[in-house]
C-alpha cells in the first residue's frame, strides 16, 4: 500500500475512532426504535440517525483515511498538518450540535435554533477547512496519478454539501423566514443529500480506490478514471444546475436531477466495468481480506444505483427509497469502509510498530496483526444483516427491521473489537514480537515517520 518509511498522518487514527463511534451510535438508535420503516425519514430523530452516519461515520471516515492517502496519490505532502486535530474536534463538536439542535426542535424547545446557527457555523468552519488542505494538496500534485481529480471533484460536491446543509440548519432554526428561502430549502433537500452521497463519499472512495486497489490486488494500474471522472464531473454539474434550478422552477430542477442521476449511471458502471478487469488481472490469486470482504459492497454497489434511477423513474412509495437509500449507505459505503479499515488498520499499526525494525531483527507478519478468519465471519454477517434489514424496510416491516438492524449493530461492535486488538497488538504473540518495539497509542501516531 505504502513503502515503509512513508510519513504516518499523527491524527487519521482519531478520525478513524471517530467515525466508528457515530457509526455504533447510529446503529444503536436505530436498534433502539427511534427510528422504524413506519416512521417518515424527515422527522427530528430520523435526522439525528442520518447525519450521525452522513457527517459521524462516512465524513470522518473519508477525511481520515484522505488524510493519509492523499500524500500517496500524490507523491506530496500535504501543505500543513495543523489543522487536522482542531478541525476533528470542531466537527465532532459540531455534530453534537447538529444532534442536540434536532432533539430540541423534536421536543419543541426555543433553544433549538441557536443550536442549530451555532452547529451549522461549527460544521461549516471545520469542514472546508479541512476539505481546502485536501484540496490544495491534490492540486498540487494533480499531475501524479488520474484519481487526484476524481478526489478533487469529489471534494468540491463535500464544499456544496456543508453549504446547503448550514442553509438548512439556519432555516429550521427561525433565524430567516423568507418564503423564497424556506421553499428552496424545502425543494433542494434532495440535491443535498445526492451531492453527500454520491458526489462527495462516492467520488472519494472510487478516486482513493483506483490507487489503493492495483496495490493491494498486484494488479496494472485502472486507467478509465479520465472518463469516469468527466461524466462524474457532468453528473455533479447536472445536479449543480438542477439546485438552481430549483430556486426558479421547482419542477424544473426536479427533471434536471432525474436527468444527472441517469449521468451518474455512466461513471458507476465504468467503475465497475474496471474493477472488474483489474480483479481478473490481478498477480495476487489469493484475495486478502478487506478484498473479498469489499465484493458485496461492489455488488450492492451496482444495485442500489440503477434500482434508485428506476424507482424515481416510477415514482415509487417512500419506503422503496428508504429500503434503497438504506442498501446504498450501509452496503456500499459502509461496507467497503469496514473492509478496508480492516487492511488499513493493521498496515499502519504494522508501519508505526515495527516499521523501523526491519532488518534489525525478527517482525512479524502484517497478517499476524488480525484474526482474519474471525473478522471475515463479522463482516460477512454484517451484510447479510444489511440486507435483511433493506428488504424489512422495503416491506414496512417494524419487527424484522428492528431485529436484523440489532444484529448488524452487534457485528459492528465485534469488527471495532477485531480493530482495537489489532491497533493494540493482542494477536501478536509475545515470541514473536522479536525486538523491543514502540507499542502505538490507541487514536494517535507517536509523531510524524519518514
Amino acid at each position: 500500500m505504502m513503502p515503509v518509511g512513508t510519513t504516518l498522518s499523527r491524527w487519521t487514527m482519531a478520525y478513524f475512532g471517530a467515525a466508528l463511534f457515530f457509526l455504533l451510535l447510529a446503529e444503536s438508535l436505530l436498534s433502539a426504535g427511534l427510528w422504524a420503516p413506519s416512521s417518515a425519514v424527515a422527522e427530528p430523530r430520523a435526522l439525528i440517525i442520518v447525519h450521525s452516519m452522513t457527517i459521524g461515520w462516512l465524513g470522518l471516515l473519508m477525511i481520515g483515511a484522505l488524510l493519509q492517502f492523499t500524500p500517496v496519490l500524490t507523491g506530496l505532502g500535504l501543505p500543513t498538518g495543523r489543522l487536522d486535530l482542531p478541525c476533528l474536534a470542531g466537527t465532532v463538536a459540531g455534530l453534537g450540535l447538529l444532534l442536540c439542535g434536532f432533539q430540541l426542535i423534536d421536543v419543541g424547545s426555543a433553544a433549538a435554533g441557536p443550536a442549530m446557527v451555532a452547529a451549522s457555523v461549527v460544521l461549516l468552519a471545520s469542514l472546508l477547512s479541512i476539505a481546502s488542505v485536501l484540496l490544495s494538496g491534490l492540486w498540487r500534485g494533480r499531475a501524479a496519478h488520474v484519481a487526484s481529480r476524481l478526489v478533487m471533484l469529489a471534494i468540491v460536491c463535500l464544499a456544496v454539501t456543508v453549504v446547503l446543509g448550514s442553509l438548512f440548519a439556519v432555516t429550521v432554526s427561525g433565524v430567516t423566514a423568507t418564503p423564497g428561502i424556506s421553499a428552496f430549502v424545502v425543494n433542494a433537500l434532495p440535491f443535498h443529500a445526492s451531492f453527500g452521497l454520491a458526489g462527495w463519499m462516492t467520488f472519494a472512495a472510487i478516486g482513493v480506490s483506483y490507487k489503493l486497489l492495483p496495490m493491494f490486488l498486484l494488479s496494472q494500474e485502472m486507467q478509465k478514471s479520465p472518463f469516469i471522472r468527466c461524466t462524474g464531473a457532468f453528473a455533479a454539474a447536472t445536479l449543480g444546475v438542477a439546485t438552481v434550478s430549483t430556486i426558479f422552477e421547482p419542477s424544473l430542477g426536479q427533471r434536471v436531477f432525474l436527468i444527472g442521476l441517469l449521468f451518474f449511471q455512466l461513471p458507476i458502471a465504468a467503475y465497475l466495468a474496471e474493477l472488474f478487469l483489474t480483479y481478473r488481472a490481478r498477480r495476487r490469486k489469493a484475495l486478502e481480506l478487506n478484498m473479498s470482504g469489499s465484493l458485496p459492497a461492489f455488488v450492492l454497489l451496482g444495485v442500489s444505483v440503477p434500482m434508485f434511477a428506476v424507482a424515481l423513474a416510477g415514482d415509487a412509495g417512500p419506503q422503496i427509497f428508504a429500503a434503497i437509500a438504506y442498501l446504498f449507505v450501509f452496503g456500499w459505503l459502509t461496507g467497503l469502509g469496514l473492509s478496508q479499515l480492516l487492511k488499513i488498520v493493521p498496515f499502519l499499526t504494522w508501519i508505526e510498530a515495527f516499521g523501523p525494525l526491519l532488518g534489525r531483527g525478527p517482525t512479524p507478519r502484517l497478517a499476524d496483526l488480525l484474526n482474519g478468519r474471525r473478522a471475515a465471519a463479522w463482516l460477512y454477517i454484517f451484510y447479510l444483516a444489511v440486507v435483511a434489514s433493506a428488504a424489512a424496510i422495503a416491506a414496512g416491516s417494524d419487527a424484522g427491521f428492528r431485529l436484523a438492524v440489532t444484529a448488524q449493530t452487534l457485528v459492528t461492535a465485534a469488527l471495532a473489537i477485531e480493530l482495537v486488538l489489532a491497533r493494540r497488538l493482542a494477536n501478536v504473540a509475545t515470541a514473536t514480537k522479536g525486538t523491543p518495539f514502540q507499542q502505538p497509542a490507541l487514536f494517535v501516531a507517536a509523531k510524524p515517520q519518514r
